[in-house]
């Protein structure tokens, strides 16, 4: 029998700073241990398929050339040669360049989500995690700025900023020119954005969409 998760709670404020409720949270997403070799894995996975090769150059079987004897295979004096796509020639083909490689790696899905669960555990636990009711519909910079500093103090450094896309296009617009913030739609973020981050800054319903996804099915 699947026993259920127990409930963590953490607080839900608005952007003056205040507490406005509490929010129950599955103890399977954010209170993982940490697995350092796991975690190691999946940052060398996610960093390989991000940094793939295309770079290719064609070998002498690829150059379209003609396929005449270059010259005389004896009397002139010269080494002999049978094609100009050879790699001494101009033009020919590329000996031992770069072939490039398409080759992705991938983790299981399970551990994808427990790797996802992992980093948000520890965001919980250290006190990084902040979750607001709702961003504001604003598209001014500044404005943004001013609330980041209530939220986060002073000392804003690598902060993420997670946001639905569907129902506020505004935060992107104005949270995409501060410097030391990151801002992604909860459709596109991954564990490593929120390995990077320093604090997460995250609204209600982008949080319930995170633990829906990073959620390991019957885990106790």
């Amino acid at each position: 029998m699947v026993k259920k998760a127990k409930k963590l709670t953490i607080d839900v404020i608005n952007l003056k700073g205040k507490i406005i409720k509490n929010l129950d949270l599955p103890e399977a997403v954010f209170s993982a241990k940490l697995i350092p070799s796991l975690l190691a894995q999946a940052v060398r996975v996610f960093s390989f398929n991000q940094s793939r090769n295309q770079r290719q150059v064609k070998t002498r079987a690829e150059v379209k050339m003609s396929t005449r004897k270059i010259y005389a295979q004896k009397g002139t004096g010269r080494a002999r040669h049978g094609s100009r796509r050879a790699p001494i020639f101009v033009g020919g083909g590329k000996a031992h360049g770069p072939r490039g490689w398409l080759k992705r790696l991938m983790l299981p899905k399970k551990m994808k989500l427990k790797v996802l669960a992992m980093v948000l555990s520890k965001l919980y636990q250290d006190k990084n995690l902040l979750v607001i009711d709702s961003w504001p519909k604003t598209s001014q910079t500044q404005k943004i700025d001013q609330y980041l500093t209530t939220l986060a103090g002073q000392d804003k450094q690598s902060l993420l900023l997670v946001y639905k896309f569907d129902k506020n296009k505004n935060i992107w617009q104005a949270g995409r020119n501060l410097i030391y913030a990151r801002i992604k739609p909860v459709g596109e973020v991954s564990f490593f954005d929120f390995l990077k981050a320093k604090k997460v800054i995250i609204d209600e319903k982008s949080l319930l969409e995170l633990i829906k996804r990073g959620r390991v099915k019957n885990e106790a």
